[in-house]
């Protein structure tokens, strides 16, 4: 996950931003020295906003390692108005020292950084006809605090959804949900993925019978609550029966199959990897 974080930046934030600068400047896109030595790159790039959308998006590492200034990057999408303030004054100072030609600047691309998704529904997904997920509040968040903070440049603003490790499944959900269900009054999004997880690695019944009936054997209806049981009936094949083997380093999706991670009091089992849940009702 280190190594993840670490190559986010320069092997594809940078690109988005090359990108966008070489369209701009009608400059081949193959020509990454010299546009990484424009003006026009470097205004880009100290206008993007870097927000982490959980804990495991490790903000701390990736800004030491990507080398950006302190006042474009932060843990969270939930900032105080006098941090966003501080924000826009420092991104107004800094340009004002390299004597860039530019009104008041604001931050006009949005990264908001993630470690996995592995069904997509906790980042977007649709809900009694309404549209929910942390993107939703955080893009909801931000736009109603920006009246005050004046932090955004909501006419130009582009938001991407950077993912260090992301489902094959979750990567197209979210790619058709931001198509058909991304609210039209928010600004454009496009993902990123880092680390795309193949269908391959899923255990399922065909794969392994024995593993199946073993999962079955030893499951417990007791691990389900409210917030799982937006991902079916149960999940004795993980959250939206995604059947993935995975334990992650600072913990352990549910979309993994529940003897990996199922962590409850009462329960008749002891999971290998006990899930620390983000919601202190679960426990």
């Amino acid at each position: 996950m280190r190594h993840l974080v670490g190559l986010s930046y320069p092997d594809y934030i940078r690109n988005v931003l090359l990108q966008r600068v070489a369209v701009e400047l009608a400059i081949p896109n193959h020509l990454v020295a010299k546009l990484l030595a424009s003006v026009a790159f470097n205004k880009a790039e100290r206008k993007s906003l870097f927000l982490g959308l959980s804990d495991g998006a490790r903000i701390d590492v990736f800004r030491r390692m990507a080398g950006l200034s302190n006042e474009q990057v932060y843990a969270t999408y939930q900032l105080s108005d006098e941090k966003a303030r501080d924000m826009v004054r420092e991104l107004r100072s800094d340009f004002t020292k390299s004597g860039y030609d530019s009104f008041e600047p604001r931050f006009d691309t949005l990264f908001l950084l993630d470690d996995f998704a592995g069904s997509g529904d906790s980042l977007l997904r649709e809900e009694n006809g309404e549209v929910k997920g942390k993107l939703v509040r955080c893009i909801t968040t931000l736009v109603n605090r920006n009246e005050y903070t004046q932090l955004l440049d909501l006419s130009s603003l582009s938001v991407c959804l950077v993912l260090y490790v992301v489902t094959r499944r979750a990567f197209q959900a979210l790619i058709h949900r931001i198509q058909h269900k991304w609210p039209s009054h928010f600004p454009m999004c496009s993902i990123e993925p880092l680390y795309v997880i193949d269908d391959s690695v899923m255990v399922t019944r065909e794969r392994d019978p024995d593993f199946d009936m073993l999962l079955g054997k030893y499951y417990d209806d007791a691990v389900m609550d409210k917030h799982l049981e937006k991902g079916g009936d149960d999940v004795i094949h993980g959250y939206g029966g995604c059947s993935l083997p995975l334990v992650l380093a600072h913990n352990t999706p549910n979309n993994s199959v529940h003897l990996l991670w199922a962590n409850r009091l009462g329960l008749r089992i002891k999971p290998l990897f006990p899930r620390v849940s983000r919601h202190r009702e679960e426990l």
